[in-house]
């Protein structure tokens, strides 16, 4: 495919076919509607299952970097070492579906030294006992329940041999913190917050997935081929980044997954089994139960406290009004980062108004559609939508919008790789107030809203 052909099939967001996405899967060509979601997480799938597929997605336009890093991964699983140029071409995942020769990791750590727990998790995976002992890492909780999915019993017991363990991993962000790792919470140990290997084996298939988080926002009509509905199930994880998407559905057999009955009403054990793979109906009930603590244990690293937020919402005010507006700005914020709009209304007077929030994208993104919708439906908040849209890189709600730039988005947009947003703010600038722009552009140590 060619730098032109390259350029129009990213650009392309619809012409979804169950036809292009069974090729992009299976390996076999590159659609040409690259820009479809849907079609997005089947390449993945299929670059990581089949090597030397579509290497030709590692270029400019790859703008996120989604596809660079499956090629990446699937080098380095094939046993070569890519060129690495910062986190926005680093796999996560570089063991899954295959792993790598115990020299190719040796090598790969050598000459990039901050992958080196994510060589150790390739390690738990593969069986490589003396090259994780040659790494020198913490106890880290995420290879250790990663060794205890694949058998990798000296690993395993190397590391719970300590008396402290550390998440320096997270699978839910697909991170690595190796400046601050945390220290894990010692009342308790494995607790199933990891993507193992045995998990990414649980396809779905792309077409005909469960209806998800985003029933509400997203129109799930199977009939409209050139729909932007994903149409697929949003998982926790997504550490190889193709939300594990095949041509047919495929969950574990039975009898490797336990009852998770007999642990509603038990005290849960200091490790939680691995075959407790799904914990949704503990954490549910635990939230239902109002029982905090089982809730803290359990709940998602990256989820925050959702049911916090909906009990503080319904709680009587308190009398200092600059202490409620503050409260009731973080609840809306919370609700909005979770999909839902019922806080936000047009008919708000301006009193209500100043418990309208600002930051809407961290911890938590919302959908695209969300703050499609935000903008239509608070005009006020139109500029925190636009923030929101430029750290999320949701391009085409950005384009929609109508605003006058800041500061602090000229900010915002200065730490994403490419033009498109400082580029799209100077040309906006021009339109309003040129000169004043001109004070601000160039200079980011400012921070407006």
């Amino acid at each position: 495919m060619d730098h032109l052909a390259l350029k129009k099939a990213f650009r392309k967001t619809s012409h979804y076919s169950r036809d292009n996405a069974l090729a992009a899967i299976r390996g076999q060509s590159i659609p040409p509607a690259v820009g479809h979601p849907t079609i997005q997480l089947c390449l993945v799938r299929g670059i990581r299952y089949h090597p030397g597929f579509a290497t030709e997605l590692r270029c400019k336009y790859d703008r996120t970097g989604l596809f660079s890093r499956a090629v990446n991964a699937r080098a380095i699983m094939s046993n070569e070492i890519p060129d690495l140029k910062n986190e926005w071409d680093t796999p996560y995942c570089i063991w899954h579906p295959d792993t790598a020769s115990e020299e190719t990791y040796q090598q790969l750590v050598t000459r990039y030294p901050h992958l080196r727990y994510h060589v150790g998790r390739a390690c738990a995976v593969a069986g490589y006992t003396e090259l994780y002992r040659e790494l020198n890492l913490l106890p880290e909780i995420h290879i250790a329940e990663e060794a205890r999915d694949n058998n990798s019993t000296a690993i395993f017991n190397m590391i719970m041999a300590s008396p402290v363990l550390y998440n320096v991993m997270n699978d839910y962000t697909r991170t690595v913190n190796l400046h601050n790792p945390q220290l894990c919470d010692r009342r308790y140990g494995l607790n199933n917050d990891t993507a193992v290997r045995s998990s990414l084996e649980r396809k779905q298939m792309f077409s005909q997935a469960p209806r998800g988080p985003y029933d509400d926002i997203f129109d799930d009509d199977d009939d409209d081929e050139d729909s932007r509905t994903p149409r697929y199930r949003v998982n926790y994880w997504n550490i190889t980044e193709d939300m594990n998407l095949d041509e047919f559905s495929f969950e574990a057999p039975d009898s490797s997954e336990e009852d998770v009955a007999p642990y509603l009403y038990t005290p849960l054990p200091f490790d939680l089994p691995y075959t407790i793979i799904n914990k949704d109906l503990l954490i549910l009930m635990a939230a239902w139960t109002g029982d905090v603590d089982r809730y803290d244990r359990l709940r998602p690293w990256h989820l925050p406290q959702q049911p916090f937020a909906k009990w503080w919402s319904l709680q009587s005010p308190l009398s200092h009004p600059q202490r409620e507006s503050q409260i009731q700005r973080a609840i809306t914020a919370r609700f909005i980062m979770s999909n839902d709009l019922s806080r936000v209304s047009r008919r708000e007077s301006p009193d209500e108004a100043r418990n309208l929030p600002f930051c809407i994208w961290y911890p938590n993104l919302a959908s695209p559609e969300t703050y499609r919708e935000l903008a239509r439906r608070e005009p006020r908040m139109t500029i925190a939508v636009a923030r929101a849209c430029i750290v999320a890189n949701y391009r085409q709600v950005y384009r929609e919008l109508e605003f006058e730039p800041t500061k602090a988005l000229w900010c915002e947009a200065q730490q994403r790789p490419g033009n498109f947003y400082t580029d799209d703010l100077r040309q906006r600038a021009e339109r309003y107030d040129p000169k004043e722009t001109k004070s601000w552009i160039g200079s980011w140590s400012v921070w407006g809203i």
